[in-house]
């Protein structure tokens, strides 16, 4: 069948159904009848009604179909006179007296002549009330341009046209359709304007609600996917394409099972769909590859949609994409499972300290009494060894799993890399070993050792990482002036330690060693790099006012090459206190010894009466302060442990430093925190002793103290 035309000057065609009822109009039929499709559609087909004062010729032809009631006719219709211009009629409402529809008959410039019934109740003023008013002030003001443009229109030729606008009515402010037309004479001169309209707020607001969540559901930061009960899309929004990778005709080209993306097995899939096809919502988290081929998390909601009749008509999947959610989570299990690794390495290295520094004590006492025998003393000698041993690999650990003060004291980057080393040695894969070339000469630095042990730890664990075939890790420490670095922004005239850690990697390309010291940046997704390694290492390096230099090279490796700004003092070497087994500095004054542990208690006391000093022993923090509310006498020194029962070291000391203000007070722990630290330190400058220390060591420390007391008043 050929289009309805649309001018009226072609004809105008009406559709009716076997029963003669209007079923469809063309625009130009709708301007011929002056009424509006609403209007015309259904009614009963009766020429005499319908063409009743106006100028049309009409003929119909039937369109037979296949049984009668498929028969439709056709009628054409065709003004009589050739002319753009609407039918001259009388200037009257009299056709739309009784109209559920809004008429209104206007002079050319404006003013009311007539209005209807229904008008007149939409604005709740008496028809006789129009009458020479300007409908104008009735417009909203937004609307006016428009409606003024219509009226300038309605005085050329076609002298008819459609337009919507907002009128002030006895319900506020309702949105009016009108179909209006000029009113013409005999010689085509406008002598009135004629409208009809009908108010169209439901509709329009209903457009405006259907924008609104159009707009919404693509603009939404959630993947939308709405399907066919039996799974087939219909439509996904941008944010799905986004995430996905695929359009909705990609979707229906390769067939792709949007709902069934992202569940690990079929057993999952057969519930999750079961669910939804017994009408209920699901709701649960999977993991999907899409295009990238990269892991994608995503929180998926799938609801049932239904009509009036509570029919599952679609199914609306909703998908919100949690991958950055899902990694912070799995840092956070870390970090708490870090926590807890510290807490209870702190909680065992109380008593394996103790444990070690009896053997080593014990061990020191036995060789001096078997120095005689050579072979007993190195059987002796290798215990001491692996008693230190096992003493530096407790004290690492522990410096990496507590939270411990940052503080800027002397440190010997040599034996710091040295003892790193060792336990890399033993942690790292065996086909990775470790060179040294150490600047003995170097001198103390003043820095935080904890933040030098994260820089070298981060380094070194990137470098593993970059040789998983094995390879070799070279240290290098020395010195370097500020000038030869000038284009890193070193200070000039400042002379800077370098510490510099080369590996035989798989190197980096120049894009991600640009990019190695960004927050969050990582190539180790699947391995589960968190990408802040470096920038940690990049923060440590800047704290102590350093600067950080890295070279690599594909397939040949990457060396790190921190320069740190080095302070005057003694070098390590010099600074450092000999250890192994030491004669105890000999004295005569009073000891007393803190500690809970039985064995450690023996060997303190008699470590030190055998170099004259006399010595009282108690096993609890509750013990201390009965034996010092009593009667001590004379107390010259004291051995403190923190880890004690019943009250503990860090209450103990405050009672000890009122009662015995001169005593010199060694605290002998294995895990001092950085608050227990502080508190002890405010209530007077004690002397911090790791366990397991070496006798010779404590009594070296022990002098020390007592000579360096202030003299007794009195």
């Amino acid at each position: 069948m050929a289009p309805f035309p649309t001018d009226p000057t072609e004809g105008a065609l009406v559709l009716l159904d076997s029963r003669r009822r209007i079923r469809r109009v063309s625009p130009g039929a709708v301007a011929l009848l002056d009424r509006s499709p609403g209007a015309l559609l259904g009614l009963d087909w009766r020429p005499a009604e319908l063409l009743s004062g106006r100028e049309l010729s009409w003929h119909e032809e039937q369109l037979r179909g296949s049984v009668p009631r498929d028969d439709l006719h056709l009628v054409f219709l065709r003004p009589l006179r050739s002319s753009a211009a609407p039918t001259r009629s009388v200037a009257s409402l009299a056709a739309w007296s009784d109209s559920a529809e809004l008429a209104l008959l206007r002079t050319p410039d404006g003013r009311v002549v007539e209005v209807n019934q229904a008008l007149a109740r939409k604005f709740a003023l008496p028809a006789l009330e129009w009458r020479g008013k300007d409908v104008s002030a009735l417009v909203h003001p937004e609307d006016l341009p428009v409606w003024n443009e219509a009226q300038q229109r309605l005085q050329r030729p076609p002298y008819r046209l459609a337009h919507e606008s907002r009128w002030l009515t006895a319900q506020g402010w309702r949105w009016l359709a009108w179909e209006e037309a000029s009113i013409l004479d005999e010689e085509d001169r406008v002598i009135g304007l004629r409208g009809v309209g009908r108010d169209v707020t439901k509709h329009r607001l209903a457009e405006e609600h259907f924008q609104k969540l159009a707009r919404a559901v693509e603009q939404a930061p959630l993947a939308v996917v709405i399907a066919m009960p039996d799974g087939r899309v219909q439509y996904v929004n941008p944010r799905f394409t986004e995430v996905t990778g695929f359009t909705l005709e990609e979707i229906f080209e390769r067939g792709i099972d949007v709902l069934r993306s992202g569940f690990a097995d079929e057993t999952e899939w057969k519930q999750f769909w079961g669910t939804v096809q017994a009408g209920q919502s699901w709701r649960g988290e999977v993991c999907a590859r899409y295009k990238t081929g990269q892991p994608v998390w995503e929180l998926v909601q799938v609801s049932p949609i239904r009509n009036h009749a509570d029919e599952i008509t679609h199914l609306l999947c909703l998908r919100e994409d949690i991958t950055e959610r899902k990694r912070l989570e799995e840092q956070l299990r870390q970090s708490q499972k870090m926590e807890s690794l510290g807490t209870l390495a702190g909680g065992i290295a109380h008593d394996f300290n103790n444990l070690l520094a009896i053997i080593d004590g014990f061990a020191d006492l036995a060789a001096v009494r078997v120095a005689a025998d050579p072979e007993l003393s190195r059987y002796l000698s290798e215990v001491q060894a692996a008693s230190q041993r096992a003493s530096g690999l407790v004290r690492r650990i522990l410096t990496f799993s507590r939270k411990a003060e940052v503080s800027f004291r002397p440190v010997s980057v040599n034996r710091l890399i040295v003892d790193l080393g060792r336990l890399f040695s033993e942690t790292f894969p065996r086909t990775i070993v470790f060179e040294y070339r150490l600047d003995e000469t170097l001198p103390m630095l003043a820095a935080d050792q904890n933040q030098l042990q994260q820089i070298l730890l981060n380094v070194c664990v990137n470098a593993r990482d970059a040789m998983r075939e094995g390879g070799r890790i070279t240290w290098i420490t020395g010195r370097c002036s500020g000038e030869r670095l000038g284009r890193l922004g070193a200070e000039p005239g400042v002379e800077y330690l370098m510490i510099r850690v080369s590996d035989t990697g798989c190197g980096m390309p120049d894009s991600v060693r640009a990019r190695i010291f960004e927050p969050f940046f990582t190539t180790k997704h699947d391995s589960g790099g968190t990408g802040l390694g470096l920038s940690v290492v990049y923060g440590a390096v800047v704290h102590h006012r350093g600067v950080i230099d890295v070279e690599s090279q594909e397939g040949v490796g990457t060396t790190f090459s921190v320069y740190l700004p080095m302070t005057g003092g003694e070098s390590a070497a010099s600074a450092a206190e000999t250890g192994g087994v030491a004669e105890i500095p000999g004295g005569t004054e009073s000891v007393l010894v803190i500690e809970d542990e039985l064995a450690l208690r023996t060997l303190l006391r008699v470590s030190l009466e055998a170099k004259g000093y006399r010595v009282r022993t108690v096993a609890d923090g509750g013990e201390a302060l009965e034996f010092l509310l009593g009667d001590p006498g004379r107390l010259d020194a004291v051995v403190l442990d923190l880890n004690l029962p019943r009250v503990s070291g860090v209450e103990v000391y405050p009672t000890l430093r009122r009662l015995a203000p001169d005593a010199a007070v060694l605290v002998l722990s294995g895990n001092v925190s950085a608050e227990a630290r502080a508190e002890l330190e405010a209530s007077g400058q004690p002397v911090f002793l790791s366990k397991p220390c070496r006798l010779g060591e404590l009594g070296r420390q022990l002098r020390r103290a007592l000579d360096g007391r202030r003299p007794r008043q009195g």
